[in-house]
């Protein structure tokens, strides 16, 4: 097995040189759809994804961990979308399962109009499966988010003087990645243990060409096909390594991590967003480059059973800190964007409560659930605007995971 993934490894760079040729971000979408790809759900207290997207050294610790199914959903503006009571009892009724056509389409046209002008999220959701069985690591996951931008005008240009959501434009991206890691431990000593590892993932990119708002209208209520609307989409091969040195018998763990290295996708434009998944034609292939990220963590997990209160402090994208805001007019503002500090509270196995300060905003959450298998509710904010401040936007996760983790 460990032949199998320095070969994978190594395919993988050799792609990297041969898509790198002609490299190009993607225009106008530019920051919308030329993002590296990790579920959502992916920071340290999230077992398998965590390994496989964030810190394959965590594999270095032999475990029997089964991810039968992991779903979750995010809906974003969700504060004031829920104001207008006809979207809240949308969104009771669903919550009941009663899952009529009439609320979900209102409640998904509520969380639109909420949207405001220019760069936002409106709805996600992810899928995820998997298994740690020993020191490797395997996942199959996918993610679909609705976001929105400044509409593109006739001449390609971005309109930013329309400050409603009838100028924006709406567009769904697809993310999914099979992944392959391995984690090995290379010094194991009283004082401390180095653990490190790597994981490859074949990663498919897919996205709609822009659409507007009254487009968005029609397909909702199914006036209008998907099939009459272009897309993109193409392969890639990026690849996590990291290294963990563990103290304390690994109780507190301190972590270097660069993600998405060789983040190039091979993409072609497509008739329509079918046609884009199962790569059916396609012309005019370009490669989109989505950036590599350097990151740190500090751990803190004192193991004290009943009840458990772990620790973490993550600067995410140093190095895109360094690159995209370091020159700003508030650096020391901007580097929030990249902290997550966050402490967990496990109550006799079952229960948990969480608080971060995630990414230059607070967010809260609780769940339940036994040997690996959880639900939670989270509620928080993310940056939404260019930079920190401009644009908070709330949102809501539900989560559901079945899984066995021991």
């Amino acid at each position: 097995m460990k032949k199998v993934l320095l070969i994978i490894l190594t395919l993988a760079l050799v792609l990297s040189f041969a898509f790198a040729q002609g490299a190009t971000d993607d225009g106008v979408y530019s920051g919308v759809t030329d993002n590296a790809y990790r579920p959502g759900n992916s920071a340290y207290y999230d077992g398998l994804n965590y390994s496989i997207f964030r810190n394959p050294s965590d594999l270095a610790n032999p475990r029997l961990r089964v991810q039968g199914l992991d779903i979750d959903t995010l809906s974003f503006n969700y504060a004031k979308a829920l104001q207008n009571r006809s979207v809240a009892e949308s969104l009771s009724n669903i919550t009941k399962f009663d899952w009529d056509k009439k609320n979900w389409i209102n409640y998904i046209m509520g969380l639109f109009t909420e949207v405001g002008s220019g760069y936002n999220s409106i709805v996600a959701g992810g899928f995820g499966t998997g298994a740690q069985i020993g020191n490797f690591g395997f996942g199959v996951n996918a993610n679909v988010e609705v976001k929105s931008m400044p509409r593109i005008k006739e001449d390609g240009t971005l309109d930013t003087d329309k400050k409603s959501i009838l100028g924006n434009g709406y567009l769904p991206v697809l993310d999914a990645a099979i992944t392959f890691g391995y984690g090995m431990r290379i010094i194991d000593q009283d004082v401390y243990s180095l653990d490190v590892g790597a994981s490859v993932h074949i990663a498919e990119k897919i996205y709609m060409l822009q659409i507007n708002y009254d487009k968005v209208s029609d397909l909702i209520n199914k006036t209008a096909s998907f099939d009459s609307l272009p897309s993109r989409g193409g392969l890639g091969f990026p690849i996590d390594v990291s290294a963990t040195l563990g103290f304390f018998g690994q109780r507190l763990n301190v972590s270097l991590m660069a993600n998405n290295l060789n983040g190039y996708y091979s993409m072609k434009w497509y008739e329509n967003f079918k046609k884009a998944a199962s790569f059916d034609g396609g012309e005019r292939a370009y490669t989109l480059y989505t950036p590599w990220s350097l990151s740190a963590s500090v751990i803190f997990n004192p193991r004290l059973g009943a009840v458990n209160p772990t620790v973490g402090l993550e600067l995410t994208g140093l190095n895109l800190y360094l690159q995209n805001d370091y020159n700003k007019a508030r650096p020391f503002m901007e580097l929030l964007k990249y902290v997550h500090l966050s402490a967990t509270v496990d109550l006799f196995g079952i229960g948990s409560v969480k608080a971060s300060y995630k990414y230059g905003y607070p967010e809260l959450g609780i769940g339940a659930g036994f040997l690996g298998s959880r639900m939670e509710l989270v509620y928080g904010y993310r940056e939404a605007g260019k930079e920190y401040g401009d644009k908070p936007v709330d949102y809501m996760s539900f989560r559901v995971r079945l899984a066995y983790d021991k």
